[in-house]
């Protein structure tokens, strides 16, 4: 502390009354250290009232002493005149006896003797009357031994070291007898503070304001709405009279604040319940905020995929892709499910296509194997190779003779059109998926099963194209479903019915018993359709069909099935003949997110 301080005592005093004046507490200093608790404002609030109180206590004692000085001045110079006259009787010629002109005894300052009360120094004024009781606007003085302003507090050290005591000032030199007191000298500005504290900025009564203390710092915790990895995030910070927020750690979330809006935003990278915190300032006191944020993982990083074992009976690959091009262009293609996959599981599902030639049968058959048979997937497969090898023949024996005729017929509006168009479709496609359920059966005697352990599904459609028309035909036992669109009308017609088991949730599957009734109880499975234009003929097992189509009035409305054809389907799938990237784009479309449908999917498609 090597620059003086005396000149700012007036601004000491201000400044510790006015700390008491706000109500700022006093710490008991018994060792001469700060609280561990204090922060470096703290530190120096507590350095400048320790110079005060030293301050004081050094007037005290200087005007105790100079007190004892005056009195005994007034007795030397009682005994100096004296002399005087005692000398007068010497001669002219005799030396004075007079002290020499100079400064005098008060002159000297040590630490025993500090010399003059401060209030002198600093304004080179007689010191006030000993009764006289300084007031916040006045120039300093000492304060009555009866009513210390100031509790006992002692001088504080930074880091627990003491400083080194505070020196004295020299005395001026007294004044000349018979003279006019020399004018105060002026006010000193802004003088740099003892042990390099930077000096206080200074409001309108002169004083600085204390900055808020940490000891005040108040926690205050909320909680934020959930936020999802890898979704945009902005979650507003609603706390009133919370100003100048800033963000201490975001908790790893890569969240940022921002301060004018008090709001937060980001992507979440990582999942969890995180505390992100921040500080503030609310009501003129210092704030640590407490943000609870629940952070849910992206759905898809929970499951896993575990490879299907190649060496069990009836393996196939966890996914298939085909293409067939005639007077459509023809796709399909399945994937395991994440059900699966996440236990290592089998794809159960099948697809296959057909193609006869220019001009020729277009055919397509989806099958779902049983998740609760073991050889399911063995059942699916055999069940669409049997359909696709035994429909194209039944087709051009029964129907192509026949089909040019019976759809004039059905134009002219002649009502036996219909029932003749059924009846051959029976000979047809109910005669191929009859095959198909005698094969699994034949299948499964192979391999010394029951049939159930081969259960699936069968969806087989078949198209041609005509002279004025399409001819769109289909045939289904259980679940999933066909449709033919038309996106630029806005129409669809369904090929396949719900076809639902004993219970709620169950499907039928395909055996020879479903057909034991004959044409009577089969032909309410089978459908056709006439249509000028088409954008697709549509195959899908309950896989694609439960998320997408989830009732029967949503598989048969035209507007969503316009929006999944315009803004699912074909927005991610280009379904032109010259894509290079279409089996790529078709099996990431499989993929989908759909919350609580994570069972194998298989889709056909015939497009013009």
């Amino acid at each position: 502390m090597s620059q003086p301080y005396e000149p700012l005592l007036a601004i000491l005093i201000k400044l510790y009354l006015r700390m008491r004046e706000d109500g700022v507490p006093l710490v008991d200093l018994k060792d001469g250290t700060y609280p561990p608790d204090l922060n470096e404002d703290e530190r120096r609030l507590m350095y400048l009232a320790g110079l005060v109180k030293e301050g004081i206590a050094a007037k005290r004692k200087a005007k105790a002493q100079a007190q004892t000085q005056s009195q005994a001045q007034d007795h030397t110079g009682a005994e100096d005149q004296k002399d005087d006259r005692d000398a007068g009787d010497l001669g002219p010629d005799a030396p004075s006896l007079a002290p020499p002109p100079g400064p005098g005894p008060r002159e000297a300052a040590s630490p025993d003797r500090p010399g003059p009360p401060i209030a002198d120094v600093a304004t080179n004024q007689p010191a006030p009357d000993s009764n006289t009781v300084p007031a916040p606007g006045d120039p300093p003085g000492p304060a009555p031994a009866e009513s210390d302003p100031f509790d006992p507090l002692p001088f504080p050290a930074v880091g627990g070291h003491a400083p080194p005591p505070v020196p004295s000032p020299p005395s001026p030199p007294s004044p000349a007898p018979n003279t006019a007191p020399a004018p105060a000298p002026p006010v000193p500005g802004p003088a740099p503070q003892p042990g390099g504290v930077p000096a206080m900025a200074k409001g309108a009564d002169g004083i600085g304001e204390p900055t808020p203390r940490a000891s005040e710092m108040t926690k205050k915790t909320i909680f934020l709405k959930p936020a999802k990895v890898g979704e945009p995030y902005d979650g507003a910070i609603e706390i009133d009279g919370l100003k100048s927020p800033r963000l201490v750690d975001d908790a790893g979330t890569g969240l940022t604040l921002d301060a004018d809006t008090g709001r937060l935003t980001g992507t979440p990278a990582t999942s969890g319940d995180v505390q992100i915190r921040l500080r503030g300032l609310l009501h003129a006191r210092s704030v640590e905020v407490i943000l609870n944020l629940a952070v849910i993982p992206d759905p898809k990083s929970l499951w896993v995929s575990k490879p299907s074992d190649r060496s069990a009976p009836f393996w196939k690959p966890d996914e298939a892709f085909m293409r067939v091009d005639g007077d459509l262009l023809c796709v399909g293609a399945s994937k395991r499910g994440r059900s699966h996959a996440q236990t290592g599981g089998f794809r159960d599902d099948d697809v296959g296509l057909a193609v006869t030639g220019p001009g020729g049968w277009h055919i397509a058959a989806v099958a779902d194997g049983a998740g609760s048979a073991a050889y399911s997937r063995r059942g699916a497969a055999v069940a669409v190779e049997t359909a696709l090898a035994e429909l194209p023949p039944l087709l051009d024996a029964h129907v192509t003779p026949d089909l040019e005729t019976l759809l004039a017929m059905h134009r002219d509006g002649d009502e036996r059109a219909a029932g003749a168009l059924k009846r051959k479709l029976y000979q047809s496609l109910t005669t191929a998926a009859f095959g198909a359920a005698k094969a699994i059966e034949a299948a499964a005697a192979a391999q010394g099963e029951s049939p159930s352990a081969f259960s699936t599904t069968l969806i087989l459609c078949a198209a041609r194209r005509c002279s004025e028309s399409w001819f769109f035909a289909g045939f289904a036992v259980g679940d999933g479903g066909a449709a033919v669109l038309d996106a630029e009308t806005g129409s669809v017609t369904p090929l396949t019915a719900p076809d639902s088991g004993e219970f709620a949730g169950q499907t039928r599957f395909l055996q020879s018993a479903e057909f034991a009734g004959g044409f009577d109880a089969v032909s309410h499975r089978l459908f056709f359709a006439i249509r000028e234009r088409c954008s697709a003929l549509v195959l899908m097992t309950d896989g694609i069909t439960d998320p997408k189509f989830p009732t029967e009035a949503t598989f048969a409305d035209p507007a969503r099935w316009a929006r999944f054809w315009a803004e699912d389907l074909t927005a991610t799938v280009d379904l032109s003949r010259d894509n290079p990237d279409l089996e790529r784009q078709v099996l990431d479309w499989l993929d989908f997110w759909s919350p609580g449908n994570h069972d194998d999917r298989t889709l056909a498609l015939m497009v013009p």
